[in-house]
């Protein structure tokens, strides 16, 4: 397993699996879809073993995540965290969609000119029970992982609402935290006020960035937050819609809550 090859099946498995035209457009953009698929073929073979290939009918995109081997391979040379070794992970058909919109918005911020030296924790990483500090310590050699996976407790159980992602970037001159929140299909009034909920008590100082579907979803989430998310906090909060957030400037498609609404 090459240094690139390293890296890449890294990436992959922070967001649990890849389809070829993410793949495409996060590692080599300057070569063809095509090449992509071959690439990702490649990696699935028999002889090489990496990846596993899921795909329900030739119509569909296909999806690859990291067989067991592979899992292994990088935890034993310390290049991922995770709580077991045995099994590769399972993809969820219902969430799948959600998933993948949300790496595109990944891998747009992750190109952005405005944000550097970016750090990122996934929403498949938080609930796995690695949060923004477990995974610094870990890049930093500072983790203990036995004593991690030992400690039963896990900062994210199941049931508990997580960010669709966290991630810190040097951002105007200073470093700043940041969290993602996508929003697939129309939040319900309770659900928005969950979001609102975790989001101040368990990232209270992060800057909360919520990508919505589409424009008018986007206005209908701010003034939905405007009315849920307290004056002196409004501050902290950005809207946009999803073809902004991986079509445009990051810096300049945010509407930021405490501003008024055209």
């Amino acid at each position: 397993m090459t240094a690139e090859e390293e890296e890449r099946l890294v990436w992959i498995h922070s967001n649990k699996f890849i389809v070829p035209d993410l793949f495409n457009k996060k590692f080599i953009p300057s070569q063809t879809y095509r090449h992509s698929c071959r690439v990702l073929s490649h990696y699935a073979s028999p002889e090489t073993g990496f990846l596993h290939m899921q795909q329900d009918n030739v119509f569909q995109r296909a999806n690859y995540y990291l067989t067991a081997p592979a899992i292994r391979t990088l935890d034993t040379t310390n290049k991922i965290l995770v709580r077991s070794t045995r099994y590769p992970v399972k993809i969820n058909p219902k969430e799948k969609d959600h998933d993948l919109l949300v790496q595109a918005i990944r891998i747009s911020f992750e190109t952005s000119e405005y944000l550097k030296d970016i750090f990122w924790v996934s929403d498949f990483e938080l609930r796995s029970g690695i949060s923004p500090s477990v995974k610094a310590q870990f890049l930093e050699g500072e983790l203990n992982k036995g004593k991690w996976r030992s400690n039963a407790f896990n900062p994210n159980p199941k049931g508990r609402r997580t960010p669709d992602g966290y991630f810190e970037a040097d951002f105007d001159g200073e470093r700043r935290g940041f969290t993602l929140e996508y929003e697939h299909h129309p939040y319900g009034d309770k659900k928005i006020t969950d979001m609102v909920d975790y989001l101040k008590d368990g990232y209270p100082h992060a800057l909360k960035l919520v990508v919505c579907s589409g424009y008018k979803n986007a206005l209908r989430m701010i003034r939905a937050l405007k009315m849920k998310v307290k004056v002196e906090d409004q501050e902290k909060w950005f809207v946009t819609d999803m073809e902004k957030a991986t079509t445009q400037s990051f810096k300049g498609i945010w509407h930021q809550l405490d501003k008024p609404l055209d």
